[in-house]
């Protein structure tokens, strides 16, 4: 990965010297702009991500303490480096007040220095990536712990309340969710909608009570929370291509078995 580097000083010889000079690449570096102007620099900084900021303190318009301070107001935070001049000392005084990574007496500068320079700050920037990667996988994996969790409440909210008519807005509102957010979640995490899973394990209940009890048709629509009977009738054949009577007396219907067809079951929890 490629720091930004954005560099500003009204003298183009400096600008020059550090954008021709400096081999950034070989540090992990490169120039992503450079201005003379620190009103157009402030102008690009704060619409384009960067990571690294150069500047003279002595500059018309807006001085290096100044440019650095409005790029606090605006939120941008980034590494800075300060250009000086002896005769600057206050300013640059003033700019380790606003945290300025460090200041170089133009006097002095030499590629050397620069680079030494540079070799610092990507470490620190390279402990700082490391550090928020890690940030970043933490929210992730908790972030999913909450989703599974949250899907595994819904499907133990709807097997202990398979009697009912069961809703979505309505197992979204037990879990605090808005319903919109969950239907997209459960579909995400499961592969499967949410109406469809409670489709499904309400019918693959009915087949089990058809298997094992003496119950009527229209007693188990009413133990599952069907509205009415024909409802029942209408999704249970939907759903296994025969109606509840022909499937519990398949052995007696038309001298042969009715053959059940049990659709595939979605990948879930």
């Amino acid at each position: 990965m490629m720091y930004e580097v954005v560099l500003v000083d009204d003298d183009v010889i400096v600008i020059e010297f550090l954008k021709k000079l400096i081999p950034w690449q070989d540090y992990g570096y490169q120039v992503a702009a450079s201005f003379q102007d620190s009103n157009e620099a402030l102008v690009f900084m704060k619409s384009n991500p960067y990571d690294v900021l150069i500047t003279d303190i002595g500059m018309p318009k807006l001085n290096g303490i100044e440019l650095i301070e409005q790029l606090k107001k605006s939120n941008i935070n980034s590494y800075n480096v300060i250009l000086s001049c002896h005769d600057e000392f206050t300013f640059a005084q003033q700019a380790i007040k606003l945290e300025a990574y460090d200041y170089i007496l133009k006097e002095s500068m030499e590629e050397s220095n620069i680079i030494e320079l540079l070799e610092r700050l990507k470490i620190k920037l390279d402990q700082e990536l490391y550090v928020n990667d890690q940030q970043a996988k933490v929210t992730k994996f908790l972030e999913r712990s909450t989703r599974n969790d949250d899907v595994l409440k819904a499907q133990k909210y709807v097997q202990t309340h398979l009697g009912e008519k069961i809703s979505l807005t309505e197992v979204a509102a037990h879990l605090h969710l808005n319903s919109s957010y969950f239907s997209r979640m459960y579909k995400k995490e499961t592969g499967e909608g949410f109406v469809e899973y409670v489709t499904r394990v309400k019918m693959e209940k009915a087949i089990e009570l058809l298997d094992l009890s003496s119950n009527t048709v229209e007693q188990i629509a009413y133990e599952l929370g069907f509205e009415s009977k024909s409802y029942f009738l209408k999704t249970f054949k939907r759903f296994y291509g025969v109606s509840p009577k022909s499937y519990k007396y398949k052995d007696k219907v038309s001298g042969k078995d009715a053959q059940l067809i049990k659709p595939e079951k979605q990948t879930g929890y």
